[in-house]
């Protein structure tokens, strides 16, 4: 019989930040409306949705490159919806969506919380689009091979 990693099916390369698809976590509609712009100026295909809640399902319906996910929601912030995103990976198996802190709350301490949250990187707001292309790249890149760093 087949391991999973046998079974499960190749993974296509990590898509250019421009070619994304990208679902945007916040519950402020000027800032989903700024995302809205930067993902249209650089041909970002995307979806936005105003609660952790409403990140986790998203997540549940479609397959996603990068979730851009605040930080300060009611009810289910984007430390309690990456947690539950997380632990359904686990449960099910799906191979891990890369998340990024998009928040005004970038202290050192509290980015250091994001990542040991389970968050792949963090972006402050206001949004630098340099920094928030860079970030997305980043997070999306395969990871490299031991031997083919040494290599």
């Amino acid at each position: 019989p087949a391991t999973p990693a046998e079974a499960a099916p190749a993974e296509p390369a990590a898509p250019e930040a421009g070619a994304a698809r990208v679902l945007v976590v916040d519950d402020n509609a000027t800032n989903r409306l700024v995302i809205k712009t930067l993902r249209e100026q650089f041909g970002v295909a995307s979806e936005a949705v105003e609660t952790g809640a409403g990140a986790v399902a998203a997540w549940e319906a479609a397959t996603w490159d990068v979730i851009l996910m605040d930080i300060h929601m009611p009810e289910m912030d984007g430390l309690a919806a990456t947690a539950a995103i997380r632990a359904r990976e686990i449960a099910t198996r799906r191979p891990r969506t890369p998340i990024i802190a998009v928040t005004a709350s970038v202290l050192s301490h509290e980015t250091e919380g994001y990542l040991a949250a389970g968050m792949d990187g963090c972006v402050a707001k206001p949004i630098e689009v340099q920094r928030l292309l860079s970030t997305m790249a980043a997070v999306m890149a395969p990871p490299v091979e031991p031997d083919a760093a040494s290599a």
